[in-house]
């Protein structure tokens, strides 16, 4: 993940409004269910840009094109978070936040919008902050999704109950059980030991739906 938008993102949240927690309800769509593979292949999870005018019926047509599960990622969340919230209303699958969280109420407005889980970078959340988060998306019923850039990340990911860890080196050393997302597209192979893909490059195309259809297709070859 690329953190240069770290400072970006704290100013934008300075001014963020904050939801009310008291009015949250948890998420009923599980995402971590939704990866856990069952079918020999990966699964891919096109990362969809809520700025996308036509978000919506991009979102219903994967949908359709039976996606396990979609990820949103936000800019500008004053602008796009309303967009983010009918595309996840629109759909059945699971919903990921794929973009910067740093403090607990951007948690908490992802849920609000809508959202299932949730991408957390370790790297961008040091010492206790990181555990508190995902016991928040926990307490929401969202699944937290740690990404991990080496293994002290991953044990404070492991440490910190997470349900999936996303990974961009898959040689590092998973505990049994847990659930990995791949975040690099030469991780796509079915041998890997991913359960899942994340996808930018699917979710940037024309018509994502398509696309994802001829990957089902070559993967049934």
């Amino acid at each position: 993940m690329d953190l240069s938008g770290l400072e970006h993102r704290r100013s934008q949240n300075l001014t963020a409004r904050r939801t009310d927690a008291r009015a949250i309800a948890p998420s009923i769509r599980n995402f971590a269910l939704a990866i856990d593979r069952q079918r020999a292949q990966l699964e891919r999870i096109p990362v969809l840009r809520a700025a996308r005018a036509d978000l919506v019926a991009v979102a219903t047509a994967l949908d359709a094109a039976e996606v396990v599960a979609l990820a949103f990622s936000v800019d500008d969340p004053q602008a796009e978070l309303l967009a983010f919230a009918e595309a996840a209303r629109a759909v059945s699958v699971p919903v990921l936040r794929t973009d910067l969280l740093l403090e607990e109420f951007q948690i908490y407005e992802t849920r609000a919008a809508g959202g299932d889980a949730v991408l957390l970078v370790a790297a961008a959340l040091p010492g206790e902050l990181l555990s508190r988060l995902c016991s928040i998306a926990e307490s929401t019923h969202m699944t937290a999704c740690v990404l991990c850039e080496n293994a002290a990340e991953l044990a404070r990911a492991v440490a910190a109950r997470a349900g999936v860890v996303a990974l961009r080196d898959l040689l590092l050393p998973v505990p049994r059980r847990m659930l990995v997302l791949a975040l690099a597209a030469a991780s796509a192979d079915g041998d890997s030991g991913a359960d899942a893909l994340l996808d930018a490059s699917l979710g940037d195309a024309a018509f994502p739906a398509d696309d994802f259809r001829r990957t089902l297709d070559g993967a049934a070859v």
